[in-house]
């Protein structure tokens, strides 16, 4: 091989490290699936239509009682009695259903939160796969770059050109490679079925479109966070259960109804009225009001500690990620890495630079790529953290 034929063809292949395919998926696309079917999503919808019920259920009215009896004792008429009855329905239902209604506004937050969760969750799972991917095909490339220059070393040697002990060095450094490439295997192949056990839409041909990061937002506010909207609404509804156990006094059932007497002879009947009204003597419900108002006092006093502890980690989120987010934009421009190394190749080849050179050159170029994806995976991280933190997906010059 020609010297300059040899020095532009390792140029070129620096250049073109990750492996070109036909066969793509796009973060949104992989979402768009996963999150269309998710059991987690399932059940708390779910929860939201049993709390929808327990709504409902909280503004019907009491049934009322139909009864009859018979009493015919041998010595005296017998006796039949047609009865109704029924409790009005004064019985605090209005703070029943402002609790059921709280309730189902909690479950809707709690739904909003859990799709929340789910999102970055496999937002991180296809990250660290097309991030693993990144990486073998990396170090692939550097091994077959090694290889080609083993075997080039190897025909010099050949040939008288070149010392043998630089082909037998380079067999080393090849073993190195090797190891590393067979490890990055297995982490994308493990990565890529976490992916794969989640949609469909991932198989073995297909790969992972590099993420695109959100430029940060100008503020961290978390005011539409819904795990915050949940707490919220659990503190209304217990302030709905409190204001409903300060009541003592329970509405009185009123029964109505047609008496007959019959003692074979004669026929008496008339109606019957009567009224039922429970007497809070002891009962006045204190234990259930002071623990009603405990109850409320704590989620009041969590959802103060929740909404500051949020706010923290937001700032802390928004200026971690604003700092990754302008160190993985700032990397050199391309091909400016295989520039060098071809440069440290062409001179090897004059005898101007010598293995090492080439080696350490052709390293850097490695430990450089791997420096980019490190601090792109670190930028991904923190927009993670920070959607999570916001309580959205983030927004161009907003919050979420």
């Amino acid at each position: 091989m020609r010297r300059v034929s040899w020095a532009s063809s390792m140029v070129l292949a620096l250049a073109a490290s990750t492996p070109a395919s036909a066969q793509t998926l796009t973060q949104d696309q992989f979402l768009a699936d996963v999150l269309a079917s998710h059991p987690g999503i399932a059940a708390a919808e779910a929860a939201v239509t049993a709390a929808a019920g327990m709504r409902r259920q909280a503004g019907v009215v009491d049934n009322p009682v139909l009864s009859w009896e018979r009493e015919d004792p041998e010595a005296a008429p017998r006796q039949d009695t047609w009865r109704v009855d029924w409790r009005l329905p004064f019985d605090g239902r209005r703070h029943r259903v402002a609790a059921g209604t709280a309730s189902l506004a909690a479950s809707s937050s709690e739904l909003e939160a859990a799709r929340l969760g789910i999102r970055i969750e496999m937002r991180s799972l296809f990250a660290s796969w097309y991030l693993a991917t990144e990486r073998e095909a990396v170090l692939v490339a550097q091994l077959e770059r090694t290889r080609e220059l083993a075997e080039w070393l190897r025909a010099r040697a050949e040939q008288g050109e070149a010392a043998g002990v630089e082909a037998r060095r380079l067999e080393l450094e090849l073993e190195v490679l090797e190891r590393e490439a067979v490890a990055a295997r297995a982490v994308a192949r493990s990565a890529r079925a976490a992916v794969a056990s989640w949609s469909g839409l991932v198989t073995d041909e297909v790969r992972p479109v590099r993420p695109v990061l959100s430029p940060p937002p100008s503020t961290a506010e978390v005011s539409g966070r819904p795990d915050l909207a949940a707490l919220s609404h659990r503190v209304a509804e217990l302030e709905a259960r409190y204001r409903l156990s300060r009541r003592f006094l329970e509405p009185p059932g009123l029964s109505v109804g047609w008496m007959e007497l019959h003692d074979g002879q004669q026929r008496f009947e008339g109606p019957v009225i009567g009224v039922a009204w429970p007497v809070p003597l002891f009962d006045r419900n204190q234990g259930n009001r002071e623990a009603g108002k405990a109850g409320v006092d704590r989620a009041r006093a969590e959802w103060e500690a929740a909404r500051r502890h949020a706010a923290a980690q937001a700032n802390a989120a928004l200026a971690a990620y604003s700092d990754l987010y302008r160190a993985s934009g700032s990397e050199r421009r391309d091909g400016l890495d295989a520039e060098i190394v071809g440069a440290v190749f062409a001179a090897f080849e004059a005898g101007e630079a010598s293995l090492t050179d080439v080696l350490d050159a052709s390293r850097s170029t490695v430990d450089v790529k791997l420096s980019r994806l490190d601090t792109y995976s670190r930028a991904i991280d923190a927009e993670r953290e920070l959607e999570a933190a916001l309580g959205g997906p983030i927004l161009p010059g907003g919050s979420s």
